[in-house]
C-alpha cells in the first residue's frame, strides 16, 4: 500500500519541488517526466502488457473529444481572460520559471507531444492497471483522476487569479474521468493520448495568442 500511495503522490512530489523549490520549468519537467517515464517502464515491463489498441472508434473518440476540450478551454479563457489573468504577474512569473526565451519553443513542444503520452500511459495504464484488479474499474478511474489532476493544482494555482486557480482543477478533474472511461471502454489509450494531445494544444494556443 505503501508504495502505491507513494506511485500515486510522486507526480505531484516532482511538480512541488520543481515549482515551489527550484522555481524552474525546465528543472521541473526534468523531474517530472523522469519519475513518469522510469515507473512506467519498470512496471509496464513487469507486466508484459501494452494497451496500444489502434482502431477507428479510438481515433475518432480521441479526435471529437480532444476538440471539444480545446474549444472548451481556449473559448473559456479567451472570454475571461481578463477575470482569469493578471497578465503582468503571470509574466513575470514564466520568467522567474524559465519558461521564456530559447526554452519555449522545446518546452511547447513537450508539453503538446510528450506530456499528454507519458501521463497517460501512467495514469491510464500503469496506475489503472494497478489500482483495477484491486479496486474495480470506477473506483480505480476516479482515484487515478483524483491524483492526476492534484499536481495540476500547483501550477494552475500561480498561473491564474483567485478564485480561477482552485476551479481550473475541476475540468482536469473531469477529463481524467473521462479519459479514464475511454481507456476502460475502448480498452486502449489511444483515445485518451489522442483527446490529451489536442486539449494540451488549446493551452498552448492561449499561452501563444493571449499571453505570449
Amino acid at each position: 500500500m505503501s508504495k502505491l500511495l507513494l506511485l500515486l503522490l510522486g507526480p505531484t512530489i516532482m511538480i512541488f519541488l520543481g515549482l515551489v523549490t527550484f522555481k524552474s520549468v525546465p528543472i521541473t519537467f526534468i523531474l517530472f517526466y523522469g519519475w513518469l517515464l522510469l515507473f512506467s517502464i519498470f512496471n509496464l515491463r513487469k507486466r508484459h502488457q501494452r494497451k496500444l489498441i489502434v482502431n477507428t472508434k479510438s481515433i475518432l473518440v480521441g479526435f471529437i473529444s480532444g476538440l471539444i476540450c480545446l474549444s472548451a478551454i481556449y473559448g473559456t479563457v479567451y472570454f475571461l481572460k481578463s477575470s482569469v489573468f493578471n497578465l503582468p504577474e503571470l509574466r513575470e512569473l514564466l520568467i522567474e520559471w524559465n519558461f521564456t526565451g530559447a526554452n519555449v519553443f522545446w518546452l511547447v513542444l513537450i508539453l503538446i507531444f510528450v506530456n499528454p503520452i507519458l501521463e497517460e500511459i501512467y495514469w491510464r495504464e500503469v496506475m489503472y492497471g494497478e489500482l483495477e484488479s484491486k479496486l474495480g474499474a470506477t473506483t480505480s478511474i476516479t482515484i487515478t483522476a483524483f491524483f492526476y489532476s492534484l499536481y495540476h493544482l500547483l501550477s494552475v494555482y500561480f498561473i491564474f487569479s483567485f478564485p480561477f486557480n482552485l476551479l481550473a482543477v475541476l475540468p482536469v478533474f473531469l477529463a481524467g474521468l473521462m479519459w479514464g472511461f475511454f481507456r476502460y471502454k475502448l480498452k486502449s489509450i489511444i483515445a485518451p493520448i489522442i483527446s490529451h494531445v489536442i486539449a494540451d494544444l488549446g493551452i498552448m494556443l492561449v499561452y501563444i495568442n493571449l499571453i505570449l
